[in-house]
């Protein structure tokens, strides 16, 4: 039920707004979604790299198929 409050609230606000306001706060909303994304990114990209050059030093060692 919140979620079809919500849905009903943005197809009024759509409808009402200049549609420049729509489409700057979807892109500001789609921009805020990102940013957890990014942040999981840095925080793990040590255990990325880490995995990764265990990877190569096998695939290396193990030579051509």
């Amino acid at each position: 039920m919140p979620y079809r409050i919500a849905w009903v609230i943005a197809i009024a606000a759509g409808a009402s707004y200049k549609l420049n306001f729509v489409w700057t706060l979807a892109d500001a909303l789609n921009g805020l979604m990102a940013l957890p994304n990014l942040i999981a990114l840095l925080l793990l990209s040590p255990v990325i790299f880490k995995v990764t050059r265990r990877y190569l030093a096998t695939t290396r060692a193990q030579g051509p198929a």
